[in-house]
């Protein structure tokens, strides 16, 4: 399935909630010209790319042994279920530029079989060779 058509507009407000355009916030982590320096930027730019459905950058941003758990079809089933509509973070530990591991705990809203929901989660990133990924989330 092809991105959700604010890919190519790149003037409308970034799903993760800077109130930045998307162009100036996630969009350059999600097309893969730059690569996020903290483990909150990964964070909201793996929110928007839900929102996006970015499936491919989601699936490059989580730690290759957690693969294993999901497809990529699975990530695109549950992300096309959801209406996105907000992301809170509340908190992070570490996971700065130059950490090598972080915390970032969030709300992430979204309606789903006309259902509102919130996904409250303590999620944990490792920077490896450089790069930010998602490894887990502690329950």
């Amino acid at each position: 399935m092809p991105p959700k058509p604010l890919l190519s507009a790149p003037d409308t407000l970034c799903p993760c909630g800077t109130q930045k355009p998307l162009r100036d916030c996630c969009l350059p982590f999600i097309n893969g010209s730059n690569n996020p320096l903290t483990a909150e930027q990964l964070m909201r730019s793996r929110y928007s790319a839900h929102a996006l459905l970015a499936i491919d950058y989601l699936w490059d941003t989580w730690s290759p042994e957690q693969r294993l758990r999901s497809s990529k079809d699975d990530i695109l089933a549950w992300a096309e279920s959801c209406d996105w509509l907000g992301l809170q973070i509340l908190g992070t530990q570490q996971g700065g530029t130059n950490d090598d591991t972080g915390i970032v705990e969030f709300i992430a809203l979204f309606r789903q079989q006309g259902k509102m929901h919130q996904h409250h989660e303590v999620s944990q990133f490792k920077k490896i060779l450089g790069k930010w990924l998602y490894v887990d989330h502690q329950t």
